[in-house]
């Protein structure tokens, strides 16, 4: 049986706003689902909150990991950075959330928006769409990004999956 069609995730070229986030990044990704009508009638504080709330137990678990190998190293530890958001506030508008966190190694912006553009077939009431942006310091940033990269991607569209179940 197929999943229904707002199950699926996208990934799409980051738009112009989200590389301002954070002048000099040299990374950046983003992926989008389409919305339930449930989901569309939540603002976008509230879609992060609960996207955060339903992450996966491998996901935790993969934090905890990555905060006992880094500690040593003398990076922040995502455990002492987490919000009801997943991590500290930035901004947050109508439709659109910035969470971020600036540590030695790199700074980073993950931006949650929710678009009430409907899709081009009309099928659905919008999307949400997560936007990862990082901008690297010297070559411990470097090699940090080349090794979580899997993963982030796979969580980012975890995350957004979830959130439709």
């Amino acid at each position: 049986m197929q999943s229904p069609c707002w199950q699926h995730t996208e990934e799409i070229a980051p738009a112009p706003h989200h590389w301002a986030l954070l002048p000099g990044a040299a990374f950046a990704d983003s992926y989008r689902i389409r919305l339930t009508p449930q989901l569309a009638a939540m603002d976008t504080t509230e879609l992060t909150a609960r996207m955060m709330a339903a992450q996966p137990a491998w996901v935790s678990a993969l934090m905890q990991l990555r905060d006992r190998l880094v500690t040593p190293l003398g990076l922040k530890r995502a455990a002492d950075n987490r919000t009801p958001t997943g991590f500290p506030l930035i901004m947050a508008q109508a439709g659109r959330v910035v969470m971020g966190l600036d540590d030695s190694h790199l700074d980073f912006r993950l931006c949650v928006e929710k678009s009430d553009v409907q899709a081009a077939d009309n099928d659905g009431p919008g999307w949400l769409t997560i936007t990862t942006v990082v901008r690297t310091k010297r070559w411990l940033g470097r090699v940090y990004l080349a090794a979580i990269m899997p993963f982030h991607r796979l969580i980012a569209r975890t995350l957004l999956r979830n959130l439709t179940r």
